[in-house]
């Protein structure tokens, strides 16, 4: 299935459940739970790496989890745009959700306005969460339905994949027209101390995602910030209220699960990709941080 180049969740497991539409194509995955909680609680728990863009809207209810070790809690006609990483879902009540994942290269590739896009597509990067007004809700679902109906209905012939490629990127514009009309922009007045503080935590978060499979010492990061060991863990702790450590044993963990559930690799293959010295190593490492070993995990899913 192509679409798990980026978008490694069972899809046939979750397309038994009731209240389930599921369409997709080359470049993108459309889900509208219905009924979400069982979903979520036997299917969504486990961290998973999404190499897309993604969008959650929540149009019932509520369902709280991470993305890229953010934590986030969506209720009715609430939304989240995030790029591209380890979402992690923990609970949901009553709840109604549409996800739609698509292939960060999308854009490029279908050579949409850039000049436009950019500002908001660079929002992306850092997650956006949002409190949508009931008609860009209704746009959205709308967008949304037109997307499943052209799947769901495609024919076989010369012009059904340029058809579907331009409805998704129709959604695309629309996520981005919602983005910009709903976000508030915080005035410049009210930064001060603490948004130096949210600068330095991005800026961890982002060198994390980029170098935690072979860098877990808290003075690789802080150089690559220009701070001090000491400076930078004092910051990250009085902010987040976890160490730096902390930080980069969850990221490195999360990773051995999403490795763990949604791929082939052995424990062996999955510790030589995250650069440990054995899989002893690493299995010492996973047991000190979740209380199991990973063999003890796997065999539980």
């Amino acid at each position: 299935m192509g679409i798990k180049k980026f978008f490694q969740y069972h899809i046939d497991d979750i397309k038994q459940y009731d209240g389930v539409e599921c369409v997709y194509c080359r470049d993108a995955i459309l889900l509208h739970l219905q009924l979400a909680d069982d979903i979520v609680a036997a299917e969504l728990r486990d961290p998973c790496r999404v190499d897309a863009f993604v969008t959650i809207v929540c149009t019932r209810g509520e369902v709280s989890f991470s993305a890229n070790m953010a934590e986030h809690k969506l209720t009715k006609n609430t939304m989240l745009v995030s790029p591209a990483g380890i979402f992690e879902f923990h609970e949901s009540h009553d709840c109604e959700l549409y996800i739609l994942a698509f292939d960060s290269n999308f854009v490029v590739e279908r050579q949409l306005d850039l000049q436009l896009l950019a500002p908001v597509l660079s929002s992306f990067e850092s997650g956006v969460g949002l409190s949508i007004q009931q008609p860009y809700i209704e746009r959205l679902k709308t967008a949304f339905d037109g997307f499943y109906k052209e799947c769901s209905n495609r024919q076989e012939s010369a012009f059904s994949n340029l058809i579907v490629s331009h409805v998704l990127c129709s959604v695309v514009y629309r996520i981005c027209e919602v983005v910009t009309a709903n976000k508030s922009e915080q005035p410049v007045s009210a930064l001060g101390v603490k948004d130096r503080s949210v600068e330095y935590f991005r800026r961890m978060m982002q060198l994390l995602a980029e170098n935690f499979r072979t860098e877990r010492g808290v003075e690789f990061y802080a150089d690559k910030m220009n701070l001090t060991p000491k400076h930078l863990s004092r910051v990250i702790r009085n902010f987040t209220g976890k160490s730096v450590h902390q930080w980069i044993d969850r990221i490195v963990v999360l990773e051995i699960k999403n490795l763990l559930r949604y791929s082939d690799m052995s424990i062996q293959q999955i510790s030589y990709e995250l650069n440990f010295p054995n899989p002893s190593f690493m299995g010492q490492y996973f047991k000190r941080v979740t209380g199991k070993t990973p063999g003890q995990f796997k065999r539980e899913r």
